[in-house]
């Protein structure tokens, strides 16, 4: 299991705050640090660029992230990896920017926010979301449980009912009081990639939404990864970044 931090997403961070951050990100072992959305205008312009130049990361990818409407900024930014961020747009759309952005020459993931709220009113639309993303040439689909309506146990089979279309598959929310809960019944069902901020960063981010990996407060096995296990004790090295 890989995992994608979006710490840096929060504003109120300066540049050399979010460089410094990606760095001791890179050095835990996160697979993917998403920068921020170059097309808003409160993130701090020219990070992006300051990046390609100073950092060298060895594990970790910079990714950038923005709608697909935010096509042109994602474009620009001209990080290896980019997220699209589908809410409320159509298939078509979501299609033609995941193409176009393939064509670039980018690694695309997409993130579906309100995924599981679509799927239980919906669930043949929303996975007609999840195959034309794939289709299209993403190389992961991030399912978002961005209202935190559902128990960690549906969000497992809801994962585990997706993951049957053999599409890799990712998992991300916003529900504070369940975020470790339904992260490891996700990738028990079948999630490779977990969203989530690992980072307690000095300006912008004053808590941190790690995973546990205590099988006594889920009623699950561990997830079989070392990095994840590290993710607390990690958390009080990167706190406070200067």
């Amino acid at each position: 299991m890989k995992l994608y931090d979006i710490s840096l997403r929060r504003t109120g961070l300066s540049i050399s705050d979010r460089l410094v951050a990606a760095r001791r990100l890179d050095a835990l072992g996160v697979a993917f640090v998403d920068g921020g959305r170059p097309a808003r205008s409160f993130y701090p312009r020219g990070f992006f660029g300051r990046a390609a130049i100073e950092l060298r990361l060895r594990v970790a990818t910079l990714i950038a992230s923005g709608g697909a409407e935010d096509l042109d900024a994602l474009m620009a930014a001209e990080t290896p990896a980019v997220a699209v961020v589908v809410q409320g747009h159509g298939i078509s759309v979501v299609r033609e920017a995941v193409r176009q952005l393939v064509r670039a020459e980018r690694r695309v993931i997409v993130e579906a926010r309100d995924f599981f709220d679509g799927w239980m009113i919906d669930p043949e639309h929303a996975l007609e979301v999840v195959l034309t993303a794939a289709e299209a040439g993403a190389e992961t689909v991030l399912l978002h449980d961005t209202a935190g309506k559902l128990w960690p146990d549906q969000i497992g089979e809801i994962v585990e009912s997706v993951a049957e279309t053999g599409v890799p598959l990712g998992f991300g929310c916003h529900d504070d009081g369940g975020t470790a809960a339904k992260q490891l019944f996700a990738a028990d069902a079948g999630a490779g990639l977990v969203q989530g901020s690992y980072a307690v960063v000095r300006g912008g981010l004053d808590r941190a939404d790690s995973p546990s990996v205590h099988s006594a407060e889920t009623g699950i096995a561990p997830v079989p990864c070392p990095r994840l296990e590290q993710t607390v004790s990690a958390q009080k090295a990167i706190g406070g970044v200067r």
